[in-house]
């Protein structure tokens, strides 16, 4: 068997104990104790994978980046005239020109 599984089994066979101790070590109720111990030791595991989870980075990009531009725009949405090649954006205006 996996060592995953040896230590599963071995975190429900401590959580048993513990359990079995609280409730003053009554006899011949150990598979109430062993299953009150898994659902502990697989509540705490949902909640520590919904941690983790949480935890991780969100998928979309950020708004601005090398690729995506400083407005989250993709390049290809640049402006494009009738026959699909890019516009080149107009320059300002010098001051002083007329």
């Amino acid at each position: 068997m996996s060592d995953e599984y040896e230590l599963l089994q071995q975190r429900i066979r401590e959580r048993a104990y513990e359990l079995w101790e609280e409730a003053g070590s009554p006899e011949g109720e150990e598979q109430r104790f062993w299953h009150a111990a898994r659902i502990d030791i697989d509540q705490q595991e949902a909640k520590l994978d919904k941690e983790v989870a949480a935890s991780f980075p969100a998928s979309d990009p950020p708004s601005s980046s090398v690729v995506t531009g400083a407005t989250g725009e993709s390049p290809a949405t640049e402006a494009l005239d009738e026959t699909g090649a890019p516009v080149a954006k107009a320059k300002p205006a010098k001051r002083g020109a007329k």
